[in-house]
């Protein structure tokens, strides 16, 4: 509960300096007009029913798969890693883990957001016109934020809730995202999928889920990381630092090799 509430109050301060909606869609819309192939309102006469489902299946598909990758980064990359394990360290998975999470890392997704919902938002003004207004943004943001909010705590649950198998290749279970948090080896890089499991199948880190009787959750116990809040918050940037100091060393040696 106590780093919610400093992420909140981090939340609040750094908002005004991140990139917006607003600006990524604004971007997008006056580039689209100099495209000479293109043309303004080119589908401006789809019905506007037609035009709110099209943009709110279109930005919830774009906003499931950017999380998908992005997810995937932070396992992958270390520097991405070193803030993701903050996440990943907790060992008893309730409907507040989700809000475990080092601050910087939620910048890294309030970033992806924006640059997802931004582009959907230019590119559905520019062919659809009149047709897509504030209320069908707003009406598929708030779609988003129940959807993405109901399925985070239910992600992580210590109760196992499993699908069909044949469900569980199109969607992400309770229990397959308990796997995700394992730290048996079989587990490892499996699961990253938010809502839809069609990512994991499409690119190979798809895990059905299993019984989870005797499962360790957390970290390895390589892993570095620190439990006390003030060390939750430092250690990820000192280990980042410490990353960074190290490529560059790389690269200095082999400059002068």
């Amino acid at each position: 509960m106590m780093i919610f509430l400093i992420n909140r109050c981090f939340s609040i301060v750094t908002s005004s300096v991140l990139i917006t909606q607003l600006f990524v869609a604004t971007f997008l819309f006056y580039w689209l007009h100099s495209v000479s192939w293109l043309r303004s309102g080119m589908f401006g006469n789809v019905p506007i029913p037609l035009v709110a489902s099209l943009f709110t299946i279109v930005i919830f598909l774009l906003d499931d798969f950017s999380k998908y990758w992005v997810h995937r980064w932070m396992h992958n990359w270390p520097i991405l890693w070193a803030l993701h394990k903050v996440h990943h360290s907790a060992s008893v998975l309730t409907p507040l883990t989700v809000y475990r999470t080092h601050p910087l890392e939620g910048i890294v997704f309030t970033i992806r957001g924006s640059l997802t919902q931004g582009t959907a938002i230019a590119f559905f003004i520019f062919f659809f016109g009149e047709g897509v207004d504030l209320i069908t943004i707003l009406g598929a943001n708030i779609f988003l934020f129940i959807f993405n909010s109901a399925g985070s705590n239910l992600r992580h649950s210590h109760v196992g809730i499993s699908y069909w198998r044949w469900l569980e290749w199109f969607l992400i279970s309770p229990a397959q995202h308990q796997l995700h948090h394992s730290t048996a080896v079989r587990h490892h890089n499996k699961n990253f999928g938010a809502t839809l499991a069609i990512w994991d199948t499409v690119f190979g880190s798809i895990h059905h889920s299993e019984a989870i009787e005797g499962l360790r959750l957390g970290l390895d116990s390589n892993e570095d990381h620190s439990d006390a809040i003030v060390g939750i918050y430092l250690y990820p940037v000192y280990e980042i630092f410490k990353i960074i100091r190290e490529n560059i060393r790389k690269i200095v040696s082999t400059l002068k090799g």
